[in-house]
C-alpha cells in the first residue's frame, strides 16, 4: 500500500467506537534509525491553530479499502515519543 492511499480513509477506534476522518492529508511519523513507522499523524482541522493527534502504529489493527481500524484507549496525560 502506498502512503498516498492512506488519505481519505475513515478511522474507527474499535475500543470505544469513535470515528475520525476522513482526512484529506494523513502523515506518517517514521523513526529513521529503525526504519519503521511509529505513528499516524492526524492534522488539526479548521483555521484555528491546534495540535494534531497521533495514533501509535501499534494500535492500528486493520487497513481496508475505506477504513483504518485501530484500538487505542484514551489515557489522560499520555506523552508522545521524542525523536
Amino acid at each position: 500500500m502506498r502512503w498516498s492511499e492512506l488519505a481519505r480513509k475513515e478511522l474507527v477506534n474499535i475500543a470505544d467506537g469513535s470515528k475520525k476522518g476522513p482526512f484529506p492529508k494523513l502523515d506518517l511519523v517514521i523513526d529513521p534509525k529503525a526504519g519503521q513507522v511509529v505513528s499516524l499523524f492526524l492534522p488539526a482541522r479548521g483555521y484555528i491553530s491546534r495540535a494534531g493527534q497521533e495514533i501509535p502504529w501499534t494500535a492500528v489493527k486493520k487497513i481496508s479499502d475505506d477504513l483504518i481500524l485501530y484500538a487505542e484507549e484514551s489515557v489522560p496525560g499520555k506523552k508522545k515519543p521524542v525523536f
